[in-house]
């Protein structure tokens, strides 16, 4: 198996995060993120913070004004200075997490703030050539829906030593991940024949239900496999 690690740094054009250089020191950090493809909206949760409690007001205020929102459906106060924000997001197609998505990146972490986002994704792969492809074409769709900072990729030897994760995964975590990987080539770039509704029909639970087991066994899966933090 091959695995690489990619940062990203972009401004993303006509987006709501665009416009957080208007309110220094905001910063938004990734909780939780569903794209509903058939539907052509995302459902999103987001910790919004700052240094002053006035100037994170003003901008949840503003955020549902901002572009690609469909909606806000809630905001939760953590503290004077750091608030939950749940939102739906528009435009799915331009949805730089969906781009990575459907490129096999899987998004571990995405920071907003001064005007630009910031991406941390996996990708898995058996092909080293199928790798470098679904970089490159990345690069070049991210680049239409924005400027692009900094793309760093890292590699990970296949060398490196560590102990199978394979059994800290619940049973459905393994099975799902199983099917999604061996049956269908969820993983693949352009992705097989399988989705998350084929998974979701399979197991008879929902999409949102798969999403959590699949996310949870590849973060245990990465943990594992980057334990060295000689390679971070």
């Amino acid at each position: 198996m091959r695995l690489a690690k990619l940062y990203v740094r972009i401004e993303h054009y006509n987006d709501w995060s665009y416009y957080t250089r208007d309110f220094e020191g905001v910063r938004t950090s990734m909780r939780y993120y569903y794209p509903f493809n058939d539907r052509g909206y995302s459902f999103e949760v987001i910790t919004v913070t700052g240094n002053r409690g006035g100037t994170v007001k003003s901008f949840i205020r503003r955020f549902r004004y901002l572009g690609n929102i469909v909606d806000v459906v809630s905001v939760g106060k953590i503290n004077n200075r750091s608030y939950e924000l749940v939102f739906l997001g528009g435009d799915i197609k331009g949805m730089l997490k969906y781009v990575i998505l459907e490129h096999g990146g899987i998004v571990i972490s995405s920071y907003v703030d001064s005007g630009t986002k910031d991406f941390t994704a996996y990708f898995f792969t058996k092909d080293t050539n199928e790798l470098e492809t679904s970089l490159t074409e990345l690069h070049n769709e991210l680049s239409n829906h924005g400027k692009i900072i900094t793309y760093k990729v890292s590699r990970f030897p296949k060398t490196m030593v560590f102990t199978s994760p394979i059994y800290s995964l619940t049973e459905i975590e393994r099975k799902i991940l199983q099917t999604a990987y061996h049956k269908g080539g969820f993983f693949n770039y352009p992705r097989g024949g399988i989705n998350l509704d084929n998974l979701a029909k399979e197991f008879n639970i929902s999409k949102a239900t798969v999403n959590i087991h699949l996310r949870n066994a590849l973060r245990k899966i990465i943990s594992s496999y980057l334990g060295n933090n000689d390679y971070f």
